[in-house]
């Protein structure tokens, strides 16, 4: 089914866009990529316990890699200069590069160098895909395509989470870094050898040097959709970068059955992005984003009063993050045609706008959660959507 999807795109006249091939590429690049993001977070207290450090000083780690992927706009830059392939090959060397790292990480400052390349890596081939479907796919079946793309991100969870739980049961929590680097490196030579073309220079800038290319960026009409991705990126991590220690701490989970547990969230956002792909094109693109937007802001304030149980814990889990994902997934393909002639400087402002959210909301959430606990937590997240929806909603009726 997903394959009929994803083949189902006109394919525009005198480009080099295959569907079949260039698409499942894509997605299984992005499968490997979405992996190393996904994996951290459910186990970063053992992570913590694995390198010596305090939870706070861990997630240090997924600070740096917020900051380096908010240098994303350089990036996009260069998609927009020299072609989409180029970058979407640097983002997937770095990913081999530090995933390898990790694996032989003897302490805190080489795995903190090896996050950045991990930060780089999907911060430099996100906007470099996004922009190269944006140039390929029209406009009114963009919704479906980008947001079944957008399944590699909640199947890296269904996949990597219990895999990941199951290796660091068996030989430390290192170990699924190892089978990230291989996923990494076999993706580099699909990309490599399978797609020769793919993405060449579909906006080229001449000789212009690259700022000449940021300034022609629509600053007036990107703003408000850039704000609104940093703040709702930035309420999901608030909780996220806390969820593990949450439920291992309060129903005493062992790191397997967390993993394991954790598979509510990957079918959360399967379902998100199947109601995106259905719903997007077809409801509009600025709607979907305003009621996702509205929705998520009621699961975030839900979320205290289901803690009592594992079961109902689970269940907010769960609607925090299919409304959530929902948001976001909508929201690509109404940012990818704000300004087509620089669609890959944009695209990677929006990745960089990310990064900064999760920056913000890994520092946030852990102070959070260390002083006041989960109900603090889930309502300044509920603060950040409920401006994220005033900003949507005002930035419409301009």
């Amino acid at each position: 089914m997903l394959l009929y999807y994803l083949t189902m795109v006109s394919r525009p006249a005198k480009s080099s866009f295959h569907p079949t091939r260039d698409l499942v590429v894509m997605f299984l690049a992005r499968l490997a990529l979405n992996l190393q993001y996904r994996v951290v977070y459910p186990f970063l207290p053992t992570i913590s316990r694995g390198l010596g450090v305090p939870l706070e000083t861990a997630s240090l780690l997924l600070t740096v890699r917020s900051l380096v992927g908010a240098f994303s706009p350089v990036y996009g830059l260069a998609a927009d200069r020299y072609g989409r392939r180029p970058m979407m090959l640097a983002g997937l060397l770095a990913l081999s590069a530090g995933a390898a790292m990790i694996t032989l990480a003897p302490g805190l400052r080489i795995a903190l160098l090896a996050f950045a390349l991990l930060g780089f890596s999907k911060a430099a081939f996100d906007p470099a895909m996004q922009a190269y479907i944006g140039d390929s796919v029209p406009y009114e079946r963009r919704g479906r395509v980008m947001s079944l793309l957008e399944l590699s991100w909640s199947l890296s969870w269904f996949v990597g989470v219990p895999v990941a739980g199951f290796l660091i049961a068996r030989s430390g929590w290192r170990s699924p870094f190892a089978l990230i680097g291989g996923a990494g490196a076999l993706s580099l030579a699909a990309l490599l050898w399978l797609c020769p073309q793919c993405g060449r220079s579909a906006f080229p800038t001449g000789r212009a040097a690259l700022l000449r290319t940021f300034g022609r960026v629509p600053w007036r009409r990107c703003l408000p959709l850039l704000a609104m991705t940093w703040l709702i990126t930035m309420a999901n991590e608030n909780i996220f970068i806390v969820y593990g220690d949450w439920l291992e701490k309060q129903f005493s989970l062992a790191v397997t059955v967390l993993g394991l547990a954790s598979l509510v969230i990957s079918v959360a956002e399967l379902i998100a992005e199947f109601a995106s792909a259905a719903l997007v094109d077809s409801l509009g693109k600025w709607r979907s984003v305003f009621a996702g937007l509205i929705l998520t802001l009621g699961a975030y304030l839900l979320l205290p009063r289901l803690a009592g149980s594992l079961g109902t814990a689970l269940t907010g889990v769960a609607l925090m993050f299919l409304t959530f994902e929902f948001s976001i997934v909508a929201s690509i393909p109404l940012i990818s045609e704000l300004a087509p002639e620089v669609r890959g400087t944009v695209m990677a402002l929006n990745v960089s706008a990310a990064s900064l959210g999760r920056m913000a909301g890994s520092l946030s959430g852990p102070r959070l959660w260390a002083a006041d606990g989960l109900p603090a937590v889930a309502l300044t997240s509920a603060g950040f959507i409920l401006i994220a929806a005033l900003v949507i909603w005002f930035a419409r009726e301009q």
